[in-house]
């Protein structure tokens, strides 16, 4: 896998190479190298090409693709959760290899279920049609409005036999189906669909909302906000932080977004992998700023979490020295001790960049560690070396 990323990102597979290769057995690695780029592409092996997975991830990507034409056909953002996306097809085989991989349509359309039939009636949907004014006009002239009637009355099936042979004769013209524009229009009784066929599938889907809905979509919203201001800030996923916002929930434009923040706290938490809480925000703000959303505006702060938690490598002593394996780290003449096996788990370079960053508020900015007067490589796994040792920050 990672020879076939290398061309494409060539650092991070260099890493995940030399990683590999200093873990496990050389003679394990067909074809073992000093470096991934100093080996050939696998060979091509048809053998390998498993059918049934391709022909089910087909139909996938086909539903997928189908279901978000359909949220911009009608400004519904992949944001908002929908109730139910529906693939109606013939074929027990496509119906099937959908419910294989339903966990993935559901995820990539927002929806709360996947719902498969082979019975178009259910649904009342129905084939329409309009003609192509741009090439049946220059074609047909004067007999263009005539056939445009004709065109408009047809049935439901005689558009579906039209479809499957490509033509059909219209008032003494042959009219190709591609000559027309196709859609489709559902009348259930059970909810309010939207329906589109795309790469030989039909998918319908579910316009209906309710409030609760719309509170996830809400949330979903200030989920982005948040990511759009670690971003801003030039905050890495991995630096800890805490997040708080204001709302004047007494004004009526605001009471919406106040409840969805309320309701669904766990799920921004989750998303943005960071606490989100509205009480009054603490010291140590990394940035500050108004956002709108659905026309709501309401501050957002990002503060650095100063905080550590006893389980942590970073440890304060009041009195003494730790007992076990520690090392010594200094920014800017502050020190603090690391333990080397923190719950007995072996520190790693990037574990203890995170740590540094986050004990010394450095959001945002390019961390070096020197010791001895050299750099801390990633590719070190083994920091034993640091017991007793002192390691200098750098911060650019």
């Amino acid at each position: 896998m990672i020879r076939l990323m290398a061309p494409f990102t060539p650092f991070i597979t260099e890493m995940m190479y030399q990683n590999l290769y200093q873990s496990i057995d050389s003679s394990m690695i067909k074809g073992a190298s000093d470096s991934i780029h100093y080996m050939m592409l696998p060979n091509y092996d048809p053998k390998m090409v498993d059918q049934e997975i391709e022909r089910r991830v087909s139909v996938m990507q086909a539903v997928i693709e189908t279901g978000r034409v359909l949220r911009d056909r009608n400004t519904l953002p992949i944001k908002y959760p929908l109730k139910e996306v529906v693939l109606v097809d013939a074929d027990p085989a496509t119906l099937t290899d959908a419910q294989s991989l339903e966990s993935y349509i559901v995820s990539e359309l927002n929806v709360k279920k996947l719902t498969v039939s082979s019975d178009k009636q259910k649904y009342d949907v129905k084939l329409t049609a309009r003609p192509n004014h741009m090439i049946l006009g220059k074609r047909l002239k004067k007999d263009f409005k005539p056939v445009s009637a004709a065109i408009a009355k047809l049935t439901d099936d005689e558009l579906t036999e039209m479809k499957e042979s490509g033509k059909r004769e219209i008032l003494g013209h042959t009219i190709g189906f591609d000559e027309l524009h196709v859609g489709y229009e559902v009348k259930s009784e059970s909810g309010s669909y939207a329906a589109a066929s795309m790469h030989n599938v039909l998918v319908l889907l579910d316009l209906t909302t309710d409030q609760e809905m719309m509170d996830e979509g809400l949330a979903r919203e200030v989920i982005n906000r948040i990511q759009k201001l670690r971003k801003k800030a030039k905050l890495v996923p991995t630096d800890k932080i805490s997040i708080f916002y204001e709302i004047d929930s007494k004004k009526k434009d605001n009471e919406d977004m106040s409840r969805a923040v309320r309701n669904y706290q766990d799920f921004i938490e989750t998303g943005v992998k960071s606490p989100f809480s509205g009480e009054p925000a603490h010291e140590n703000v990394i940035i500050s700023e108004e956002v709108e959303v659905k026309g709501c505006k309401f501050q957002l702060i990002l503060c650095g979490d100063v905080k550590k938690s006893s389980s942590g490598p970073v440890t304060q002593w009041p009195q003494g020295r730790p007992t076990g394996k520690y090392f010594t780290v200094t920014h800017n003449s502050i020190s603090r001790e690391i333990l080397l096996q923190p719950n007995g788990h072996q520190l790693t370079v990037m574990r203890l960049q995170n740590e540094v960053k986050a004990m010394f508020g450095l959001f945002g900015r390019t961390v070096i560690l020197n010791f001895n007067g050299s750099a801390l490589k990633c590719t070190t796994r083994d920091l034993t070396y640091l017991d007793g040792g002192t390691v200098t920050v750098i911060s650019a």
